[in-house]
């Protein structure tokens, strides 16, 4: 059996699937499997991914029924003791799953492990090679809203499957936000392992991105705050600000009104740093414009 289960779910990402996949079979710690779940593709994504062969690699083929489906069939169908995510978009570098397995070597009572992200713009060289493992670099998190944001991504998460058997699987009834809700309901009862230097690379700024503006994609968000009713955590609240929060943003890009003014009232600004506050503030169009031109100057950064 192998000890990782690496679970791609692929949706047309035919620019860059070959690139996830080489790093991931580039990868120093080999003892793994790849489930990539075709979550019915009309692009070239699933000839490109069955062109590279390894017998590590397992292809299921589904009709298109999101993220979270296809991630949850890949948990159900793997044999390996953690579950390594890692999105059909993202890298990563060569010593990501040999890192984690150090860090569960040094706490195997715990069981979810992740490392920072990197983001990675358009026309950006990642750099995929080895850096030496610190052991001064590793945290242990007793309470992960402690930090109001997210300090990890989906592709940088890896988690024993055990987990899954407590707290559930990715709702598959949403389409917005599963990665938020999913954290929630882990990091209300386990602890974290946090590695505090990149290993995963985030492929950010491209047009067909789930997280990107897009007017046309009837998104389904999940109740966040129904989470409050069963936690006796003071900190899930400054945590959920900090969800809907980025949710005004969001919504602010796509001059969405009605859902700004939906979600900001669900915020408590005390809850907000100084730059989110004036983010939560300044008008939409106003934000919209300041937007864009902040993107166009990281960008060229």
């Amino acid at each position: 059996m192998p000890f990782f289960s690496v679970i791609i779910p692929l949706f047309n990402k035919e620019k860059f699937i070959k690139q996830t996949l080489l790093s991931v079979l580039n990868q120093t710690l080999t003892d793994f499997e790849v489930i990539i779940i075709n979550d019915g593709s009309t692009d070239d994504s699933l000839s490109i991914a069955s062109s590279l062969k390894d017998k590590r690699i397992q292809i299921l083929n589904q009709q298109n029924k999101g993220l979270c489906a296809s991630r949850n069939l890949g948990i159900k169908t793997s044999k390996g003791t953690f579950m390594a995510f890692l999105d059909a978009d993202d890298l990563w570098m060569e010593d990501f799953l040999e890192t984690i397995y150090k860090l569960i070597q040094l706490h195997q009572e715990q069981l979810i492990f992740a490392t920072n992200v990197k983001l990675l713009f358009p026309n950006k060289t990642p750099n995929l090679n080895s850096t030496t493992f610190s052991i001064d670099k590793k945290t242990l998190m007793t309470n992960y809203f402690r930090q109001r944001k997210n300090i990890l991504g989906p592709s940088s998460l890896v988690i024993n499957k055990l987990v899954f058997e407590e707290v559930g699987y990715f709702d598959e009834t949403i389409n917005y936000g599963e990665e938020d809700d999913f954290y929630i309901r882990c990091f209300n009862i386990y602890n974290l392992i946090y590695y505090n230097d990149f290993k995963t690379y985030y492929r950010t700024g491209l047009s067909n991105q789930l997280t990107a503006p897009n007017k046309n994609f009837e998104r389904k968000i999940p109740d966040y705050e129904k989470y409050l009713k069963n936690t006796n955590n003071p900190d899930l609240k400054k945590f959920l600000d900090f969800v809907h929060y980025r949710l005004v943003v969001l919504f602010k890009m796509e001059k969405n009104h009605k859902l700004v003014k939906f979600y900001k009232k669900k915020i408590d600004i005390s809850n907000l740093t100084g730059v989110q506050k004036l983010k939560y503030f300044l008008p939409a169009d106003l934000f919209y414009i300041t937007k864009i031109i902040y993107t166009i100057l990281l960008k060229n950064h």
